[in-house]
């Protein structure tokens, strides 16, 4: 079975690494023109897991291609997840540490981020013309949808408790862990399946 191209494994895990430090470093070093005011020790640790959701909805589908041009079966792209799950753990315990959260919290963050980048690997490989409609929902639920919903509340309108269960932000910034846990379920079952089909279909 023939190994990922280094350089392309290179790419996409220097691309992870930078991001996630390059965007901390920018949270914590105040050379932004403005405040950012939830850069916090309390938040610290939701910080990380929404940059990491921010790479892994936006970013990683855009790599898988190329990573399956070098590997035979689509399911090998698990062990590239694995891999930036790996890479970013001791970045996710250090804010775990500052933040006072337990082992829980992190271990249900990282399966949401693991659950996502499966289904984005999936999509891209299944349905690699419809990835621009990927990304479309994709900005829609995390980004417009929960906005939306911000706006309504800041309004006086209730604020719809399923914003947590369709919102990867929102879920993993929530204080329960249902929405994370049901996001994660579905979301990593359904790239599974995804690349499953993709493996299925392509010829040996």
């Amino acid at each position: 079975m023939p190994l990922p191209a280094l350089h392309r494994s290179a790419a996409l895990y220097l691309s992870w690494i930078g991001g996630l430090c390059g965007a901390v470093i920018l949270l914590l070093a105040d050379v932004l023109p403005f405040a950012v005011s939830f850069a916090t020790p309390a938040a610290f640790f939701t910080c990380i897991v929404e940059l990491e959701l921010a790479f892994i909805l936006l970013a990683w589908p855009l790599f898988v291609p190329g990573l399956m041009r070098e590997t035979a079966p689509a399911p090998m792209v698990l062990v590239h997840i694995g891999a930036l799950l790996l890479f970013a753990l001791p970045l996710v315990l250090i804010g775990a540490n500052v933040a006072g959260v337990g082992a829980s919290a992190v271990l249900r963050s990282q399966a949401l981020v693991g659950a996502l980048a499966a289904l984005g690997a999936g999509v891209s490989a299944r349905f690699r013309a419809s990835l621009p409609w990927y990304l479309l929902g994709a900005f829609w639920l995390s980004a417009v949808h929960p906005f939306w919903a911000f706006l309504e509340d800041q309004m006086g309108a209730r604020c719809p408790g399923a914003a947590a269960y369709l919102s990867p932000f929102w879920g993993a910034a929530a204080s329960r862990s249902d929405p994370v846990w049901a996001q994660a379920a579905v979301f990593g079952v359904t790239g599974i399946v995804l690349l499953a089909l993709a493996a299925r279909r392509r010829p040996a």
